[in-house]
């Protein structure tokens, strides 16, 4: 254990009641608060008692409201490979149980499952990326261990998961988006799950087309995800490869195009 220190704060929600999160006490890392906007905006896009999925999950910010959402009855899984923010992120998944039913996992997401190099731009290793590469582009503070990943769908499928169950993933993974979500098609294929994802801000023009591409085969359509989550912000469609270049930094949703008319109603 790295005995990552954190402090249990609590919250009050109009709906599900008071929640229990804990907060890695880390000068680098930002404020984080679960409130009843952010479980309401998960809730238009999962479908309760689910299966969903969370890569890139660091110590649970999103995985908490996404698990709310999803309710006891639900399957949340969740993936981080950086074993700081997995700390935080376990006793996250033990709280709120009655609530919840987070299964945590130590691992990274690739498209090639093996073990990998773990570098960010902070000494606290707050956030930052994986690589097969020593030196890379995420940072010079590097893990002293490698991280384990794996391939999601062989994951998936050894540990059994019902995948019928699917209804959404969310993924944020410094920029690595793409070339995960290409090595999982087929699960986004025949499943069908609504996703949320990132386009980072040094992606270049090549990699923004390629992951509006990606869905617009599948047969889904992306939108702007709201920078505050706020329920009530106008809908903005991204309708072309030039939209991706619209913003430096942002994170959008996929829906497949038979449920869009129901999750904007």
């Amino acid at each position: 254990m790295l005995n990552a220190q954190r402090v249990i704060v609590k919250f009050k929600l109009e709906e599900e009641g008071e929640i229990e999160f804990a907060v890695w006490d880390n000068p680098l890392e930002s404020p984080k608060v679960i409130n009843q906007d952010v479980v309401n905006f998960y809730k238009r896009f999962i479908r309760k008692g689910s299966v969903i999925i969370d890569i890139g999950a660091h110590t649970g910010d999103t995985t908490v409201p996404m698990a709310l959402a999803n309710g006891k009855e639900g399957t949340t899984i969740a993936f981080d490979p950086n074993p700081y923010v997995f700390e935080i992120l376990s006793i996250n998944s033990k709280l709120n149980t009655q609530k919840t039913n987070i299964i945590p996992y130590n691992y990274a997401i690739a498209v090639e499952p093996g073990e990998y190099f773990y570098n960010s731009s902070e000494a606290t290793h707050n956030n930052g990326g994986i690589s097969k590469d020593k030196i890379n582009k995420h940072g010079k503070y590097q893990l002293q261990n490698k991280v384990v990943a794996v391939n999601l769908l062989d994951f998936l499928n050894k540990e059994k998961v019902d995948l019928s169950q699917l209804s959404f993933i969310k993924i944020d993974t410094e920029g690595l988006d793409y070339d995960i979500l290409i090595s999982f098609k087929e699960i986004i294929k025949n499943y069908r799950p609504i996703i949320i994802a990132e386009c980072f801000s040094k992606l270049d023009k090549i990699k923004r087309d390629n992951l509006y591409t990606l869905f617009d085969e599948l047969d889904f359509d992306l939108f702007k995800l709201p920078e505050k989550f706020e329920t009530k912000e106008d809908i903005c469609q991204i309708e072309s490869k030039e939209d991706m270049r619209k913003w430096k930094h942002f994170d959008f949703y996929a829906v497949p195009k038979e449920r869009v008319e129901e999750i904007h109603s």
